[in-house]
């Protein structure tokens, strides 16, 4: 499997990266080697001019969520259990 973003292309750091002040877009700037786990890995610079080496799952496509929103269900067990007890007065 080949890198999923290419050198030029803006991305921003997914939530939950360790280090909040690299909050940003960044441009890919070199496509690294994939680590022994598969994953591969870019250097990036920002608009401070820092370059970071990240792995693919720490970086999104701007404005893109990290991860697919869920579906939502009309099913809730816990709505459901607390709907068949009595109700107090």
């Amino acid at each position: 499997m080949s890198h999923h973003f290419k050198v030029g292309d803006r991305v921003s750091l997914a939530f939950g990266f360790y280090d909040q002040n690299a909050s940003g877009t960044y441009a890919v700037t070199r496509l690294l080697p994939t680590r022994a786990n598969g994953e591969h890995q870019y250097r990036v610079k920002g608009g401070d001019d820092r370059e970071r080496v990240i792995g693919e799952g720490q970086i999104i496509v701007p404005g893109r969520s990290a991860s697919p929103p869920r579906p939502r269900s009309a099913h809730n067990p816990i709505t459901d259990t607390l709907n068949l007890l009595p109700v107090r007065k």
